[in-house]
């Protein structure tokens, strides 16, 4: 079997051809089936060069927050093109509940300006959130910023390593922002400095195809005036153009009762909003899980992670294996992430997910 598996004339094919070829040679015994199954289970070059999964191996949990500005997601946007005061960077920030981004330039991705932008950017605008969920680059993994999410009593969350789907949010928050700068510079590419905050006011006054509701008028109850508006005289704003006392202070009076009743509503309008991105999410969260394939490991169990490039998700090289190991599993962090150690009992750092992982048969 392992001459005609893995010989000079093998091509480490799967079981059922090397049934077939061992059954060629007139070679043949009970449970041949069997053995040739475990037999190609087993074997490193197999198990090392063996395809990627295509499909996921845990299920969709999608994250709800509860209240406006208690989640926020962060991630870094670039590099994007070197400008003259040298910005490369945008760290963005989105609110989990209203979907409200906060975004700043940056020169260099650092656990300084992150602390900076946590304390300048989140607390002073918007109250000390509860959970803050980033990826595990450098500027957020570390001590400096752990110290600070502690003494605000921040939980500080880091999404599993290649495994973006936990911090979906800050990622779909990179991708608007960037879609709105492209159309923006028409080709003034360093110039995004500057056309980023009309970018973020754009998205943040633009109603949601889910909610139909801005993360503006879930912030602060009323939907916002645009400049349009003031040119055209919408109705709205029409009374207010008027600069004789009488019909200016019945338009306040007026204006001042509808603001009350906005804010009345405005738990309801939350509420609402809430309740059709769940439904929104349900329907994704079906999707997903029709493509699951679940593999389950335990503690202890020995694994292979999958391989890339250091700093890339472009693969591996042509002939090098796409899977390294074997590994340990240290611990079950959560339904489809997993702590690991080496052989040696050296732990690996963070978290990792199911879906680069799968069991080593030694």
């Amino acid at each position: 079997m392992e001459a005609i598996h893995q010989g000079e004339c093998g091509t480490h094919a799967r079981d059922r051809s090397l049934v077939m070829r061992i059954l060629c040679q007139g070679f043949f015994w009970p449970n041949i089936h069997k053995d040739a199954h475990v037999f190609v289970e087993k074997c490193p070059q197999c198990q090392y060069y063996a395809n990627m999964h295509r499909q996921p191996a845990g299920y969709l949990k999608p994250i709800n927050s509860s209240w406006p500005f208690a989640i926020w997601g962060l991630d870094f946007l670039g590099p994007m093109p070197t400008t003259m005061r040298g910005y490369k960077w945008i760290l963005v920030a989105v609110d989990y509940f209203t979907k409200w981004i906060e975004a700043k330039p940056l020169t260099q991705p650092t656990a300084q300006n992150v602390e900076s932008f946590l304390w300048t950017n989140i607390i002073c605008r918007y109250d000390v959130p509860m959970v803050v969920i980033t990826d595990n680059d450098t500027p957020f993994a570390n001590q400096r910023i752990h110290d600070f999410c502690g003494e605000h009593h921040i939980n500080l969350k880091y999404a599993s390593i290649w495994h973006p789907l936990t911090n979906e949010q800050a990622k779909a928050a990179n991708k608007n922002i960037l879609n709105i700068l492209k159309k923006r510079l028409d080709g003034a590419r360093t110039r995004w400095p500057e056309e980023l905050p009309g970018a973020l006011w754009a998205y943040n006054t633009a109603p949601s195809e889910v909610t139909q509701e801005s993360p503006f008028s879930l912030s602060f109850g009323m939907d916002v005036v645009i400049p349009i508006e003031l040119e055209h005289l919408s109705p709205r704003v029409e009374a207010a153009a008027s600069f004789e006392p009488e019909a200016l202070q019945t338009w306040v009076d007026e204006n001042d009762d509808s603001r009350r009743v906005d804010l009345d509503l405005l738990e309801q309008k939350r509420e609402l909003a809430a309740l059709k991105r769940l439904e929104h999410k349900r329907r994704v969260e079906r999707y997903y899980n029709r493509k699951v394939s679940p593999r389950t490991l335990n503690q202890g169990d020995l694994v292979l992670r999958r391989r890339l490039l250091a700093g890339s998700n472009l693969g591996v090289p042509k002939l090098e294996p796409n899977w390294e190991g074997p590994y340990i599993v240290r611990e079950v962090a959560r339904p489809n992430a997993y702590y690991l150690m080496t052989s040696e009992s050296a732990q690996i750092p963070r978290s990792w997910s199911g879906d680069d992982l799968k069991r080593f048969y030694a």
